[in-house]
């Protein structure tokens, strides 16, 4: 289980720090944006976001800050699954990808998050 969370790991850092740089700077041609997308761009929301996929990408990749980063990259994964669900489905398999890394990761680590689910003491 360790090897596999570490391949997961490794795969789902790159495809974050690659994508969210590709969102700052555009080196990967990307399809026209929904007009959802578009709103959000124009805003500087898409920014922000970008920026917290380099981010937890980057601590995914280092392999010491593992749960701080499932912690920035959890949110990201679960909006990039709904929006491809129910907005537009033209990358849903990515969004499937992202699910099942993030989820052999966060079972790996998953005694380290039981913290969280204990009621206040």
């Amino acid at each position: 289980m360790k090897i596999t969370s570490q391949i997961a790991s490794v795969i789902l850092g790159l495809i974050f720090t690659i994508f969210g740089l590709n969102g700052l700077y555009t080196f990967i041609p990307m399809p026209e944006f929904h007009p959802f997308m578009e709103i959000m761009s124009s805003t500087g929301l898409l920014t922000v976001v970008n920026l917290l996929e380099i981010t937890g990408g980057i601590l995914m990749l280092i392999e010491s800050y593992t749960l701080l980063s499932l912690l920035i990259l959890g949110p990201i994964v679960v909006n990039i699954l709904l929006y491809h669900l129910l907005i537009d489905s033209r990358n849903m398999v990515l969004g499937f990808i992202n699910l099942v890394l993030y989820v052999i990761v966060a079972a790996y680590y998953w005694p380290y998050f039981k913290v969280f689910l204990k009621p206040k003491p």
